[in-house]
């Protein structure tokens, strides 16, 4: 088949084809779009131990306990337990970020107060 442009034929349709109709869409979807039956849910595990790693060490820790029970129960084909492990780690994976750059930037104000970071023109 080829992209006609032919003087019988619409402009972008492919020939031989049948027409292409667009209709009105509609943004609604089943609920069993968002979420397929038998989906694992996502662990988090990885953005846990990036947060372990670069934010706040202890909420992270925690984060990664859970990320690393969902994937377990996954595993072990208990969707149910996996979820609701998926639904923790994701909170203390939150909490682990907010609290991380909260002492980041008190830190930072701490310290230009204290006067770490001298002006240009100040000697």
């Amino acid at each position: 088949m080829k992209w006609g442009n032919r003087e019988n034929e619409e402009p972008g349709r492919l020939t031989g084809g049948p027409p292409v109709v667009c209709g009105a869409m509609s943004n609604e979807q089943p609920a069993t779009a968002l979420k397929p039956a038998g989906e694992a849910p996502p662990t988090y595990l990885g953005r846990a131990i990036a947060a372990t790693a670069c934010c706040f060490l202890p909420l992270g820790l925690v984060a990664v306990y859970f990320g690393w029970r969902s994937a377990r129960a996954t595993a072990s084909g208990d969707l149910a337990g996996a979820a609701q492990s998926s639904k923790v780690a994701r909170r203390w994976l939150i909490a682990a970020v907010i609290i991380g750059v909260l002492l980041d930037l008190l830190i930072v104000v701490a310290l230009g107060l204290l006067g770490a970071f001298p002006s240009s023109g100040a000697q």
